[in-house]
């Protein structure tokens, strides 16, 4: 990356919590440690509401942490896309976009010519079964089929704001399909998309229901 050298420092209290992977990732932390910043201060100048901070936090974590910035859309909000965030988090630390756009544009490069670096995404609505005695294992596995959420192929190539729309869209037919209920006494309470990346779990989002402003 020609746009800047990147130098490792002694993370201070302001740092300790980033483990970057990636030299603008680098940058970004020394710079965090140059204007004494907390996270909680990085989040709120990003405009996240106060109710939001902690996942932001990690959101934030995550992504200074992330090998490709989390533009592999390993984590994601209903704040900002992957770019937006990255645009924002530049802003507020005072360090100009614009001459890191070929950088950027390499991450996304690489990430497309690197299937195997996909996240994985399952999308479910979050259900208590009431099973009886007489309920088997095939009756309770076929149950909680029902609780999956069809996602479409290459779903994960897809941007944030179209994996957004397929997400709201999947929530509300299945909710309207099974009208809130799966068999087993099994009433929907909200759905989750769970995100996973070799083999972790990296994020889960909460949704929820569709009549709800979440959806």
């Amino acid at each position: 990356m020609s746009n800047f050298t990147s130098h490792a420092t002694n993370q201070s209290k302001y740092t300790r919590r980033y483990h970057p992977r990636h030299p603008l990732a680098q940058y970004a932390v020394n710079q965090i440690d140059t204007l004494e910043l907390r996270s909680q201060a990085i989040i709120k100048a990003m405009g996240y509401p106060l109710k939001h901070t902690i996942p932001a936090c990690d959101r934030l974590r995550h992504v200074l942490s992330n090998k490709y910035l989390g533009l592999d859309g390993s984590y994601m909000d209903k704040y900002f896309t992957a770019d937006e965030f990255l645009a924002k988090l530049f802003n507020i630390l005072e360090i100009p976009y614009q001459p890191f756009v070929e950088d950027i544009a390499q991450i996304k490069h690489d990430l497309a010519h690197c299937p195997n670096s996909l996240p994985e995404y399952s999308l479910r609505a979050d259900v208590n079964f009431t099973f009886t005695a007489g309920a088997n294992w095939m009756s309770r596995d076929g149950a909680s089929r029902l609780a999956q959420v069809q996602l479409p192929e290459g779903f994960a190539k897809l941007s944030e704001r179209e994996r957004a729309s397929i997400v709201k869209k999947g929530i509300r037919e299945h909710y309207q399909y099974y009208e809130g209920n799966l068999p087993y006494d099994g009433i929907i309470q909200g759905y989750r998309l769970t995100v996973e990346h070799n083999n972790e779990v990296v994020n889960r989002i909460a949704y929820g229901l569709p009549k709800s402003s979440s959806v």
